[in-house]
C-alpha cells in the first residue's frame, strides 16, 4: 500500500500553517473593520451631531401696536417659529441652538455675533429697527461675514430709497415705503421647486397680505421661490388709498438670494396673519429657508413640523381666531410651574406651554417684603393683576398707584410696569394675560 508522503520541517511542522495563521489574522482585521463601520452607521450620526459645531439661529421680532388681534403679531410669530424649529424632525438630528427675541433686538447685541442665520419679523414703519446705527453696524458685520438672513413681511420695507439700510445688497431686493399692498386669496405657484428652499413644496391656496412692488437688485443671484397672481388693492405713501387694479398679474412673493460673498438670504412678503404659520407649505418654506441660509442640507422632501395648528383655516373676509379649548384639562398642584426669582417667585397655572389653554396665560407673582420685580412690558398681550394679599406700589407707565388686597388693575399691551412690596408680608398677586403665549421684555 502506498502512503502519501508527509512533508515536515526540521521541527516537524507543516510549512503551510504560517500562511493559515496570516489568513486568520487578516480575516480578523476585516471583521473588526466591518464592525466599526456598522457601529458608525448605527451610532455615528448621533455622536457626530453631538460633537458638531452648533447651528445658531437667531429670531428677532418686535412690538405690535395698533393692529387687530393676530395681525402683525410679531412677538407671537417669533414664538411660533421657534416652536416650528423645535418640533421639526429634520432639525432633531442637528446640534441647533435657537435664540429668540420676540420683543425686538436684544439690548446686548453680542448675542448676535456667532449666528449662522438671522430671521427678522417686525414692523418697519414708521421707524425701522435697523435705523439705529449701533444695530445696523452689528448687522452689517454679520452680512459681511456671510451670515444667513430670512426676512418676513414688513421687515425689509425701508422708509425711502435713500435709506441707510442696504436690503438690496443683503437680501437681493427691498420694498421702498408703503408703495402698495393687497390682501386676497390666491393660488401660489412654485417656480423655485428645484431650489433647496422650494423642496417639498407644491402649489397651494393662500389668503394673506402681499406686496406687489418689490425692487430687485442686479448684484445678487435671485431665484424666485413662490409666485402668485395678485392685484394692487391699495396705494399711496401710507398704502391706504383703495384702488383695486385689474387684472391681477403674476408677482414674485418669495425669493432666495445668493450674495457676492457667499451669504444666503430668503424673503417672503406674506405672514401678515398669525394663522399663516399653521399652513403646512408655509411651515416648510420657513424651515427650508432657515436650513439653507444657515448652510445646512435641506431634505429633498422639505422640512416639516409636528405641532398642531393654532387657528382654524384662514378664510377670506374672516379674522383668524384661536382654536378653542376642546376639553377640560386638570392641572394638579404638583404640575404648577414654579420659577424662583431674586425678588420672590412666579407660579404658572395655565398657558399653551402647560397644555391647558389656547387663549390665556394665568399665574401668580409673589413678591417678598421690600423687594420689587423688574420694570417690564408685554408686547403681545394685555394683563389683569389683582392683589390677593399684601400691600404694593405699582408703577404703570409714568404713574404709581398704591394697591392692597382686592384691588385690580388692567395693563395695556406694551405698557411698562412693575410692582414694589411696601408691606411687611409677602405680596401675592394673581395675574392673567390675553395670550396663551405671554411674552415679557425686561423681566
Amino acid at each position: 500500500m502506498h502512503m502519501m508522503p508527509t512533508i515536515l520541517t526540521r521541527r516537524g511542522v507543516d510549512p503551510s500553517l504560517p500562511r493559515v495563521a496570516s489568513f486568520i489574522a487578516f480575516a480578523r482585521i476585516v471583521v473588526t473593520a466591518a464592525l466599526l463601520v456598522l457601529l458608525q452607521l448605527l451610532f455615528g450620526t448621533a455622536a457626530m451631531a453631538a460633537t458638531a459645531k452648533p447651528i445658531k439661529i437667531v429670531l428677532i421680532g418686535g412690538e405690535s401696536r395698533g393692529n387687530l388681534p393676530a395681525q402683525h403679531a410679531w412677538a407671537d410669530g417669533i414664538v411660533q417659529i421657534e416652536r416650528l424649529i423645535n418640533s421639526s424632525p429634520e432639525f432633531a438630528g442637528r446640534n441647533v441652538i435657537v435664540k429668540a427675541f420676540p420683543g425686538g433686538f436684544p439690548a446686548d447685541l453680542t448675542a448676535l455675533e456667532d449666528a449662522d442665520t438671522v430671521l427678522l419679523y417686525f414692523s418697519a414703519i414708521p421707524h425701522h429697527p435697523l435705523a439705529d446705527a449701533a444695530r445696523r453696524k452689528v448687522f452689517a458685520d454679520l452680512m459681511a461675514r456671510g451670515v444667513g438672513l430670512v426676512s418676513l413681511h414688513q421687515s425689509f420695507t425701508v422708509p425711502a430709497s435713500s435709506s441707510d439700510i442696504p436690503f438690496a445688497e443683503w437680501l437681493g431686493a427691498t420694498r421702498i415705503g408703503m408703495v402698495d399692498r393687497t390682501s386676497e386669496l390666491t393660488r401660489v405657484e412654485i417656480p423655485g421647486a428645484s431650489h433647496a428652499v422650494g423642496s417639498g413644496l407644491k402649489p397651494f391656496m393662500l389668503f394673506d397680505e402681499f406686496y406687489p412692488t418689490i425692487t430687485f437688485s442686479d448684484h445678487a443671484k435671485i431665484t424666485p421661490i413662490l409666485s402668485a397672481h395678485i392685484h394692487v388693492q391699495s396705494q399711496g405713501t401710507a398704502g391706504n388709498v383703495f384702488v383695486f387694479q385689474e387684472p391681477a398679474t403674476s408677482k414674485v412673493i418669495a425669493w432666495a438670494a445668493e450674495r457676492a460673498n457667499g451669504g444666503r438670504s430668503v424673503a417672503f412678503t406674506g405672514t401678515h396673519y398669525l394663522a399663516v404659520f399653521d399652513i403646512p407649505e408655509i411651515r416648510t418654506l420657513l424651515l427650508n429657508s432657515i436650513l439653507w441660509t444657515a448652510r445646512q442640507e435641506v431634505p429633498r422632501t422639505g422640512a416639516t413640523s409636528t405641532i398642531a395648528a393654532l387657528f382654524p383655516p384662514l378664510v377670506e373676509g374672516t379674522g383668524p381666531l384661536p382654536v378653542p379649548q376642546r376639553d377640560a384639562v386638570l392641572l394638579k398642584a404638583s404640575q404648577v410651574q414654579r420659577e424662583k426669582q431674586p425678588w420672590g417667585e412666579l407660579q404658572w397655572f395655565a398657558s399653551r406651554a402647560l397644555g391647558n389653554s389656547t387663549t390665556m396665560t394665568v399665574g401668580r407673582a409673589i413678591i417678598r417684603p421690600g423687594q420689587a420685580n423688574p420694570v417690564h412690558r408685554h408686547p403681545n398681550c394685555d394683563e389683569i393683576l389683582q392683589v390677593r394679599s399684601g400691600h404694593i406700589m405699582h408703577k404703570i407707565g409714568d404713574r404709581e398707584v398704591e394697591m392692597q388686597a382686592g384691588d385690580i388693575v388692567t395693563i395695556p399691551q406694551g405698557m411698562a410696569h412693575n410692582a414694589r412690596n411696601i408691606g411687611t408680608e409677602d405680596a401675592v398677586l394673581d395675574i392673567s394675560f390675553s395670550s396663551a403665549d405671554r411674552v415679557a421684555i425686561g423681566e
